[in-house]
């Protein structure tokens, strides 16, 4: 959970238990793969952006709102086992990934199971907010095949990193936006405006996540730093520092993306390069400036305790240390 009290505890617990009511069903490597992750510590920022922005919209009944927004952490978290598997990733949120610490097999299908249990959860509600979260898991698992497809590619441009992300976190994300003041039963424009709050939101999220792979603490990151070079993930820091290197520098940068056995120190010389180009200043600053289009968004929509509360989740997402 966040370290910062942005919304209810009240209805965050609400979503914790129908998350643990979803989870446990009586088939024990299920429920221990999906306790493993959804316990870890995740920040919640989907069902977070979702329940404060029914609410900004003056929603009412929490109890009808809730299980829509457990269905969005249920599909995220769904989406970060197989993402793990993907990745061959050791560690997320300092502990063993689900697929290291019980198998490929059955991390593989508990993730399944998670985006069933998260779709039996969607049916209950009409066919807008349906299609609003189909659509977007589709765009979702759309960046994450073209994210995959660009592993190594030295030549991704910062426009086609920004498709990638905008698709694959920043989608779903707008989505629980824009879905919360469905819910609530919102007018047209401030739907429109509490998308692209989501949207821009979900942009300098991914942003800080890329930035936090280099410069951030494994204890407070959970993750090993780096993890994205060793993994040749293209991110805006790589394809800035690409372009404003030295050309030693650069060379040296690319053998680094394109090596997929690369030792420790040449994973700090290559941050060290990224650090030297101005690439983490470049990148904070271009995520601090999605932070500022995502509350820029909520101009025409009601000032209420729960407008403050999504600026505050702008600003959280765009300035952290996790």
């Amino acid at each position: 959970m966040m370290d910062i009290e942005l919304y209810s505890s009240d209805d965050m617990k609400l979503v914790d238990d129908i998350l643990n009511d979803n989870i446990n069903c009586g088939v024990k490597i299920i429920e221990e793969v999906a306790h493993h992750v959804i316990d870890s510590g995740g920040k919640r920022i989907r069902p977070a952006v979702m329940l404060t922005a029914y609410k900004a919209l003056d929603g009412k009944n929490i109890v009808e709102a809730a299980p829509l927004a457990a269905s969005m952490e249920l599909i995220h978290t769904g989406t970060l086992i197989h993402d793990d598997i993907n990745d061959r990733s050791a560690l997320r949120r300092g502990i063993p990934t689900a697929h290291m610490k019980f198998g490929t097999s059955a991390a593989l299908l508990t993730g399944d199971y998670l985006f069933v249990k998260a779709f039996e959860l969607l049916s209950e509600y009409g066919k807008e907010l349906r299609d609003e979260i189909t659509s977007a898991c589709i765009t979702l698992a759309i960046g994450e095949i073209i994210q995959a497809q660009n592993i190594n590619n030295v030549s991704l441009t910062e426009q086609d990193y920004l498709s990638i992300i905008e698709q694959k976190t920043a989608s779903p994300i707008s989505a629980s936006s824009r879905a919360g003041g469905l819910m609530a039963g919102g007018p047209d424009n401030y739907l429109s405006d509490l998308a692209s709050y989501g949207l821009n939101l979900g942009i300098g999220f991914q942003i800080m996540d890329d930035i936090l792979d280099v410069v951030g603490s494994k204890e407070d990151t959970g993750k090993i730093i780096g993890n994205d070079l060793n993994e040749g993930k293209m991110t805006i820091l790589t394809i800035h520092a690409l372009g404003n290197a030295s050309q030693s520098e650069n060379n040296f940068l690319k053998k680094v993306i394109l090596n997929d056995r690369c030792t420790n120190d040449d994973i700090m010389e290559a941050i060290d390069i990224i650090r030297s180009a101005g690439s983490i200043d470049y990148a904070h600053e271009l995520s601090m400036n999605y932070g500022g289009m995502a509350r820029a968004s909520l101009e025409e929509l009601p000032r209420t305790a729960d407008w403050d509360k999504l600026h505050l989740l702008a600003d959280f997402a765009v300035d952290r240390n996790h």
